[in-house]
């Protein structure tokens, strides 16, 4: 039985950026940390796998946390593309 292990992160956002995800927030009617759990990093991931050729994330993680899990624990961080700004 394989162990399932969650991780943390903190993200801080500026307020332009902060006040787009709150509206489209709002349109769904959910909040903003369910915005970024349940579209923006799915997305992301979704985008960052067709680049890389078809392997995701996950995979690449697994394929290296099991060789290395008797030495370090790994924590994998998610990294959020910058809004692009109107002009």
């Amino acid at each position: 039985m394989e162990a399932t292990y969650l991780s943390k992160f903190m993200q801080s956002l500026g307020d332009a950026a902060y006040t787009k995800l709150r509206k489209i927030a709002d349109e769904r009617d959910i909040t903003v940390q369910e915005l970024i759990r349940a579209i923006v990093i799915p997305d992301w991931l979704k985008i960052a796998e067709k680049h890389d050729g078809g392997e995701s994330q996950s995979e690449r993680h697994r394929k290296r946390s099991s060789r290395s899990r008797a030495r370090t624990p790994s924590l994998p961080v998610v990294v959020l593309p910058k809004l692009k700004k109107k002009q």
